[in-house]
């Protein structure tokens, strides 16, 4: 009996039962998700945008858990059809933790896309002079995060093949290489394409006019376009995140009953990853509890931004009299 198999068919069924209740029962938007929505936004809510904010995170809520079963089942083919070795078993619940990470950015960036590029139809819009570019709202961190953590994710993967070529010591000489070089590899490819998607994307939502009747709504939707690009920003970012803990632990794994070299690359790995998990806890800690004024707030509404930055609070009453 294989119990491999056994135990990944257990989990990754329970998870898609779980994963896909949830993607059906998601019909209504808390009071809490709207406030999250408008402090993030740096914008009250009004009766306006309201049913257009319930109906953007309800659609985004759906794609994430959507995205999630997608990526559950592609990793649950995976690890039952690829050759397992103990290596590549033990690092099986990271890999399945991580593609399903990588599944639900994937479904927020493609639930943004649909909303950023409904058709707008003859709706008003007001006139604005000059056009708003990635730049207005998309921060130096958002734009480069995503781009930085690809090209560290790409050395891990050279270093990987480097020390599996030298294999010092005969650090890999139990482990299968094949089972080293797909997970890390993989995940990176998908980061790469979700990085190239999200460019093309966001041009097209760039291009794409902006319905307003008022400064409120065009305020809100500078902030949703802002949401939009973020998370396209962020989705090859989680990819490569995901890659280089792959290629970490997939090295401390292979090596650790390996002697000399190959435990001082294990630990070596071991190390590495161990920092690499604190700094991530720690930039999400400071993500959920740090309160900066939105770029976007910044650099379009700066008349806003005063008042967030004046009152001290996450949430101000309107955009009035704030349009540059």
């Amino acid at each position: 009996m294989d119990y491999y198999k056994i135990t990944v068919l257990v989990v990754c069924g329970v998870m898609l039962i779980v994963f896909g209740w949830l993607a059906l029962r998601t019909t209504k938007v808390s009071a809490r998700a709207l406030r999250e929505t408008a402090r993030r936004a740096g914008l009250a809510i009004t009766p306006e945008v309201e049913p257009v904010l319930v109906a953007r995170i309800r659609a985004r809520t759906r794609s994430i858990l959507i995205g999630t079963v997608i990526a559950l089942i592609v990793a649950a083919a995976v690890l039952l059809t690829l050759p397992v070795t103990a290596d590549g078993a033990a690092s099986a619940p990271l890999l399945l933790v991580v593609l399903t990470g990588l599944g639900a950015a994937l479904g927020a960036a493609v639930a943004e896309s649909r909303s950023a590029l409904v058709s707008l139809g003859n709706r008003p819009r007001l006139a604005r002079t000059p056009t708003p570019t990635r730049a207005d709202y998309l921060s130096t961190v958002d734009r480069w995060c995503g781009p930085a953590l690809l090209g560290f994710s790409g050395v891990a993967l050279v270093g990987m093949a480097v020390v599996i070529l030298a294999n010092p010591d005969a650090a890999f000489a139990g482990a299968d290489l094949g089972a080293l070089w797909w997970p890390g590899a993989a995940i990176w490819l998908i980061a790469l394409t979700s990085a190239v998607t999200g460019r093309i994307l966001t041009m097209r939502v760039l291009q794409t006019g902006q319905p307003a009747r008022d400064d409120i709504e065009l305020a809100w939707s500078d902030a949703l376009r802002s949401l939009t690009l973020r998370a396209f920003a962020q989705a090859p970012a989680v990819g490569a995140v995901c890659s280089v803990i792959t290629v970490l632990q997939t090295m401390s794994a292979a090596s650790a009953d390996a002697q000399g070299a190959g435990r001082i690359i294990s630990l070596a790995a071991s190390v590495a990853l161990l920092v690499f998990a604190l700094a991530l806890v720690w930039l999400a800690l400071w993500l959920a509890f740090a309160n900066p004024i939105p770029h976007y707030l910044t650099r379009l509404w700066p008349a806003v931004a005063a008042q967030l930055r004046a009152s001290a609070q996450a949430v101000t009453a309107s955009p009035d009299q704030a349009r540059p």
